[in-house]
């Protein structure tokens, strides 16, 4: 049940990148899976944002009205607020004020999982909190209750320095613990490397199909058992997963990335670098996509934003328009990249989605007639995982293979190539 009603304030300026109603829509679902009912939306154009309040005095006023007239008990701001603008709206407006930072760093907490995601979450939480103390002690047990520091009460200068010298512990303490994390997953990205395994990540924003379309590339395969979650609400996981498949005798690692949405905090993009290192290792990048939503252009550029803050927008990308049997053939700015039609629910391509991973990721491959020994059983079983067999024949003297091979592996087979031995 909804208990907390909310009046929205954002401010749009020439520099902005968004559309000023999409933001503010963007913000409302943000608040609805907190359970947090949006009643009214405030919008200002400015030059710049209002320093101590973020938005000018006249539309204070009308804040206050709006309050008054929908029984409001929170102001959210669309942008990261100082934490002087923070307390100034707070003494001003005499209800709770939050700001979009803050909101998404709730639900980031409220979703995370495993114990990497909840340790990066508390990290850049701690961080946003950290020159905020003071103001939002009393707020962290409206929206969702809370650990650690901020958990004690006490009031004055000396429990806010407490509060401070506690934060910075635990800040400490939990970037150790990210090392050590991090420490393994890098090793494991380094053997991956050895192996030569391509990576194929799958990008998009919150909600746009990425877990559901890992799960439809494993249905394809025969691999369900391998499913990871797909829920249709934002932020359903914070949590990166590896998925070894195999197809047509190509090895590959599908990535399931977070889903990104518009003005993520900095101190939550730091925190969730190394997960994000995931997508600049990438050697192919699916950036899915919600074709039926009417701001799908606003939604490529957000996740593409991140992908270059990444240096990761120059990796080879195919751009899948999930969601093709909700699509009202609205308007759909791919900027001339690579694009397929696609459903999860329907299936819609999946063939072709498949045919362009291999495309993208199929080593190169020389064509050989091979004479391979009874005795070298290891070499043949790499024969059978690994290339394509044309014909195959069993003589007195060997085993004959018309194959393609990766190119990779032909110095293992080099002094059984037919052609060679003929010469």
């Amino acid at each position: 049940m909804i208990e907390i009603k909310a009046i929205l304030v954002g401010v749009t300026t020439i520099l902005d990148k968004y559309d000023i109603d999409y933001s503010l829509d963007e913000l409302e679902n943000l608040a609805n899976t907190l359970d947090i009912e949006v009643v009214f939306k405030i919008k200002q154009k400015l030059d710049t944002p209002n320093t101590k309040t973020y938005i000018g005095s006249g539309k204070l006023n009308e804040i206050i009205i709006a309050i008054n007239t929908y029984s409001a008990d929170m102001v959210i701001f669309n942008d990261e607020l100082t934490p002087s603008q923070l307390r100034n709206n707070q003494d001003k407006l005499n209800v709770e004020v939050i700001d979009r930072s803050y909101l998404i760093l709730k639900i980031f907490e409220l979703r995370a999982q495993t114990k990497e995601s909840k340790l990066e979450i508390k990290l850049a939480k701690d961080m946003y909190l950290l020159p905020r103390i003071s103001f939002l002690r009393e707020k962290e047990s409206r929206i969702g209750g809370t650990s650690g520091a901020m958990s004690s009460k006490g009031a004055g200068e000396t429990q806010k320095e407490l509060d401070k010298r506690h934060l910075m512990a635990e800040i400490v303490h939990i970037q150790k613990e990210l090392d050590q994390i991090r420490k393994m997953k890098q090793s494991q990205i380094e053997k991956r490397k050895k192996n030569d395994i391509p990576i194929v990540a799958l990008v998009g924003y919150t909600n746009a199909g990425k877990s559901s379309t890992m799960n439809t590339i494993l249905e394809y395969i025969n691999e369900t058992n391998k499913s990871v979650l797909a829920k249709d609400q934002l932020f359903a996981t914070l949590s990166t997963y590896n998925r070894k498949v195999t197809i047509e005798k190509t090895d590959f690692i599908l990535v399931d990335t977070i889903g990104f949405v518009s003005k993520l905090p900095h101190n939550l993009i730091n925190s969730f670098y190394q997960t994000l290192q995931e997508i600049k290792n990438a050697d192919f990048i699916i950036h899915v996509l919600d074709s039926s939503s009417q701001y799908i252009n606003e939604q490529l550029n957000v996740v593409y934003d991140v992908l270059k803050t990444l240096n990761a927008n120059s990796i080879p990308t195919l751009y899948l328009l999930n969601k093709w049997d909700k699509n009202e053939k609205i308007g759909i700015d791919i900027m001339g990249q690579k694009s397929l039609p696609f459903s999860n629910k329907t299936k819609l391509n999946i063939k072709e989605l498949i045919n362009n991973i291999l495309e993208e990721i199929s080593p190169s491959t020389i064509h050989v007639k091979l004479l391979l020994p009874y005795k070298e059983g290891a070499l043949a079983n790499i024969l059978e995982s690994k290339a394509k067999i044309y014909n195959k024949s069993y003589e007195n003297y060997g085993m004959i293979y018309d194959v393609e091979l990766p190119s990779k592996l032909y110095s293992k087979f080099h002094e059984y190539d037919m052609d060679s031995l003929i010469s």
